[in-house]
């Protein structure tokens, strides 16, 4: 090959690497880190399982006849 097809190759290459970079930038900028990930499906979770901060999905047991 001439040294000129070898200069139009490399620049197209290069300018394929770059938009790659420019996609997978824009693309992760929306990711949200693991550690949040977690933290919101373990909320989720207690939000179906009804075990949310506000007590116990279960009743307690006031004036039960065979309380000890």
């Amino acid at each position: 090959m001439n040294a000129v097809a070898i200069m139009y190759v490399n620049e197209h290459l290069e300018s394929l690497r770059a938009d790659a970079h420019q996609h997978r930038s824009a693309s992760q900028a929306g990711k949200r880190s693991l550690s949040d990930r977690i933290a919101s499906a373990v909320t989720e979770l207690r939000r179906t399982l009804g075990l949310e901060s506000t007590g116990p999905a279960f009743p307690t047991l006031r004036d039960y006849p065979f309380e000890g």
